[in-house]
């Protein structure tokens, strides 16, 4: 699972958008819309939406590094995205939580190696139209 990663007071936090954080977001603000639409604007509940998605983002992201074997970091809380985040602090934390999601939705795809039988390929040789 890919995190994106957020400095911010002298920490870098992992942010995740998996399905875990998916489902607190919308039990908490619904599923009606799309869920960037919850962090744009310039109002306080989008401020307050922003902070809450910090918080979650960043504690789904120290989950997962610890599942990765990752040593255990600690994770913010809302409130302190609230008393710290100065105005252009926002502007930067929006932009990170949206790509955060766009991540989130991505799909991660391995791709294996392409399988060759050499034998088939022989015979195409051999069969081949001229």
């Amino acid at each position: 699972m890919r995190t994106v990663e957020y400095s911010f007071g002298g920490r870098i936090y992992h942010l995740c958008m998996n399905g875990a954080a998916l489902f607190d977001i919308y039990e908490k603000f619904g599923s009606k819309g799309s869920v960037v639409d919850l962090i744009r604007g310039n109002g306080k509940k989008s401020f307050q939406h922003t902070c809450w998605m910090l918080a979650k983002f960043a504690e789904q992201g120290e989950l997962v590094r610890r599942y990765q074997g990752f040593d255990h970091g600690k994770f913010p809380s809302a409130e302190y995205f609230q008393t710290m985040l100065r105005p252009l602090d926002v502007v930067q934390a929006k932009d990170t939580l949206e790509r955060t999601i766009r991540l989130g939705f991505s799909r991660e795809e391995e791709r294996e190696a392409e399988e060759i039988d050499l034998g088939l390929q022989e015979l195409e040789k051999k069969t081949e139209v001229r």
